[in-house]
């Protein structure tokens, strides 16, 4: 009988392959975790700035819808309606990021005093500029404009300095599409 010859083969990696492998990545997501941080910032403030557009907008329309007047008040942290009916889905927590417990972080600046009343044709006798942005972040800061009259609402960036002051809150630092 013959004995037949075992050939054995290691495979795997070896223990220098794997810690370079390791190096590398540690690398990459020293390098990407920066960029990663400032999207998520940029994300809850476009998130805040979504759900006070929202809320503005259904006030405006349940104003127009009853008749009646809606007042919307706006701060950091919420935004509310009185009467309560002016918002049919609720007030706005928005201290939240998406409704989930994750804290938003994004601060609020306001031109004027922070409460929007639409009359029953669905506009509005102030203009307000609101300034969104994130404290640990310059960049992306963005900014919601209300018309005075009919009560345009629109969304834009702003243009001014960090951290922007309600002195800064203005239409020229507001740059919109319209």
């Amino acid at each position: 009988m013959k004995q037949l010859q075992s050939t054995k083969k290691y495979q795997g990696f070896s223990l220098p392959e794997v810690l370079a492998i390791v190096l590398i990545l540690g690398i990459f997501a020293a390098l990407g975790t920066p960029s990663f941080l400032s999207w998520v910032n940029k994300k809850r403030v476009e998130d805040v700035l979504a759900q006070v557009e929202g809320a503005l907008k259904e006030g405006q329309a349940s104003a127009i819808r009853t008749s009646q007047r809606c007042s919307l008040t706006i701060t950091s942290s919420s935004v509310a309606a009185n009467p309560s009916n002016c918002l049919p889905t609720g007030s706005r927590d928005l201290t939240q990021v998406n409704g989930r417990n994750q804290i938003s972080g994004v601060t609020l600046v306001a031109q004027n005093p922070d409460t929007i009343e639409f009359s029953p044709k669905g506009s509005t006798s102030s203009s307000n500029v609101f300034v969104f942005y994130h404290p640990d972040q310059s960049g992306g800061m963005r900014c919601l404009a209300i018309s005075a009259g009919i009560g345009i609402i629109r969304v834009g960036e702003f243009k001014g300095s960090f951290p922007p002051s309600s002195g800064q809150a203005t239409p020229t630092n507001c740059h919109t599409s319209s």
